[in-house]
């Protein structure tokens, strides 16, 4: 038997949600709609399917590790240098190879709980101390509990802003406010999946801050409003001098040739972007009514997903949902459920209206 190390069994693992090909066989059903990993409901541009496609024929080559190109189109885009920016496979790959730059047994990590998942793997896999915080009374980041948890070894605060599970959010004055008050020894980390899909008009990016603030990194993904999760790609904004040394934990060449191809085409049609976040407000207004026409407890949301509570056995009912050829998230008291097509989410409101009932 070969020998592991002796926290292994310590770490948790990430449980994706269920494949619709599995579930559909498993159930006999034809009509499956996954509404449990916030994924994008519609297939990606055409134009990224072209560019895809194109780029399948150089799949036999490294891809360029810098990558040029679409570290110029993020420039671009955000008005921030290139040397400010770091690709990586999603953004859960950039945020293991931070906590693995800034942890070790003898630091402590911060972050909200109920947060994004990834936060407290990839401090276990670091050997940092987790110090969780629990979120307010409106399931939004407690920043004052957070300021006050950092401690003489912590080396890195997480910010999920808005926050995964509970789509709720902090305003762009209160996530800067919190940042300014962190000691400059701390790493924070400000993580922006679901940037693309805030209305509220008091929430803005912190990543025009990163030009002047080498203890910040911004995080962001083309998993969600690009439609490209099945490429894994995503990116971080820092300072370059922050950036040396974030690096040396990454495995070579993790944005492959196909996913950069992808995301250049995909950054150059930013009206179907925002067409596609404009799609998905009306998508989770329906959710919201649906679920409070069921009398349900629900946060309102700012990403493409709904975090409810159902009073009652969450797993029977998801379960209940899943027969019914609709999969959602169960997580303890909660269920949340991701924006889908039209389609879907009628689908989503007629079955749970029957599986309640």
């Amino acid at each position: 038997m070969p020998t592991f190390r002796a926290d292994l069994e310590a770490i948790p693992t990430y449980t994706p949600g269920r494949p619709i090909d599995e579930v559909a066989r498993e159930l006999g059903l034809s009509d499956v709609a996954k509404l449990a990993s916030n994924e994008c409901p519609t297939e990606p541009f055409p134009e990224v399917i072209e560019a895809i496609a194109r780029a399948g024929h150089a799949a036999n080559r490294y891809p360029e590790n810098s990558g040029y190109h679409l570290v110029r189109g993020l420039a671009a885009l955000h008005g921030v240098p290139e040397d400010h920016f770091w690709l990586g496979l999603g953004s859960t790959q950039l945020l293991l190879s931070i906590a693995l730059a800034v942890g070790g047994s003898d630091t402590s990590a911060v972050f909200a709980d109920p947060s994004f998942v990834m936060y407290p793997i990839a401090s276990r896999i670091s050997g940092a101390r987790e110090v969780t915080v629990p979120l307010d009374a409106e399931m939004c980041h407690d920043l004052g509990a957070m300021l006050d948890a950092i401690a003489d070894d912590t080396t890195i605060v997480y910010v999920c802003n808005p926050n995964n599970p509970t789509a709720t959010y902090r305003s762009g004055d209160a996530v800067a406010a919190f940042f300014a008050a962190v000691p400059e020894r701390v790493t924070v980390v400000v993580d922006e999946a679901y940037h693309e899909y805030v209305t509220a008009p008091d929430h803005r990016s912190m990543l025009p801050l990163v030009t002047d603030h080498d203890n910040l990194v911004v995080t962001r993904t083309f998993s969600k409003a690009y439609g490209l999760a099945g490429l894994r790609i995503g990116y971080a904004a820092a300072h370059p001098d922050t950036l040396v040394n974030l690096r040396r934990t990454q495995i070579p060449f993790s944005a492959n040739n196909v996913a950069q191809a992808a995301a250049i085409e995909a950054l150059s049609h930013q009206d179907l972007v925002a067409a596609r976040a404009k799609d998905n407000a009306v998508g989770r207004e329906r959710i919201e009514g649906a679920l409070a026409a069921l009398g349900m407890e629900y946060w309102p949301s700012q990403t493409n997903f709904v975090l409810f509570r159902p009073g009652t056995d969450t797993g029977a009912l998801g379960d209940a949902l899943l027969r019914q050829g609709v999969i959602v998230r169960p997580a303890g008291p909660f269920i949340r459920v991701s924006v889908g097509t039209e389609r879907e989410n009628e689908l989503f409101a007629a079955a749970l209206e029957q599986a309640l009932s």
